[in-house]
């Protein structure tokens, strides 16, 4: 297919689905060799996953490379947005042996937590609202609970996981599935009491119920902010 009609294969793919169309969002569409290149700015972090997943399986597509930024809730610079991580991620028991060092704007590092030798460690930075994370996990589900919460502070324009597992552990819905818990247990906006999450090769289902209305939407967001959820049905209801 040529790359001008693939292009335009894309951009209909993607004005079919309500919550990528242009009327919600501005992304611009390139294509090289089948691989198709997503920029621009979008809404919710849903428009992004969704258009990424859209653009993945279009005919003639053989590979996405998503630059989509997702409006932010609030405007913060990058070291401020930084300092935010960094207090999430020092707080967080999950993470309370990991090592933290945090590379301000002008390339100093500042090690706010001693490396652990038997857990792992963060290497932060940020880049024009983008969050870097690299360093070692113990798990795909410490991988993801990480990016979740990069993604929840106010500023992030997109979250770049480069994170690795180690030792490495062979993904799958049951691993999907138990990041989803620990999202939703650890997001302190969320009463995840009567909330489940169901995974099938990405495709999550939520049902439950919440105490307050707001938390049906920020539910499901932080299913979209878990690294390989594709597809969202949110069956959440008010109690």
């Amino acid at each position: 297919m040529a790359q001008t009609e693939l292009v335009k294969a894309v951009r209909a793919a993607l004005e079919r689905d309500r919550w990528v169309s242009p009327q919600r969002n501005r992304i611009e569409i390139q294509s090289e060799a089948g691989v198709v290149v997503l920029t621009g700015v979008v809404v919710e972090i849903a428009a992004k996953r969704r258009a990424h997943c859209i653009a993945s399986e279009v005919p003639g597509v053989t590979a996405v490379d998503d630059r989509l930024q997702v409006e932010p809730a609030e405007a913060m610079g990058d070291d401020e947005i930084l300092a935010h991580l960094v207090k999430l991620l020092e707080e967080d028991p999950v993470y309370k042996h990991y090592g933290i060092t945090a590379v301000d704007r002008k390339g100093e590092r500042e090690v706010r937590r001693q490396l652990d030798a038997q857990a792992g460690w963060f290497l932060l930075h940020v880049e024009d609202g983008i969050v870097y994370l690299e360093g070692k996990v113990k798990s795909l589900c410490d991988r993801r609970l990480a990016g979740a919460m990069a993604w929840w502070v106010p500023g992030s324009l997109d979250v770049i996981n480069d994170l690795e597992v180690d030792p490495p552990e062979k993904d799958s819905d049951e691993q999907l599935k138990e990041a989803l818990a620990l999202v939703l247990d650890v997001d302190p906006f969320i009463d995840h009491q009567q909330i489940a999450a169901q995974c099938l090769q990405g495709a999550v289902v939520l049902t439950g119920v919440v105490p307050v209305a707001e938390q049906i939407q920020l539910a499901e967001h932080d299913c979209w902010y878990v690294d390989g959820v594709r597809k969202v049905d949110n069956r959440l209801t008010l109690a």
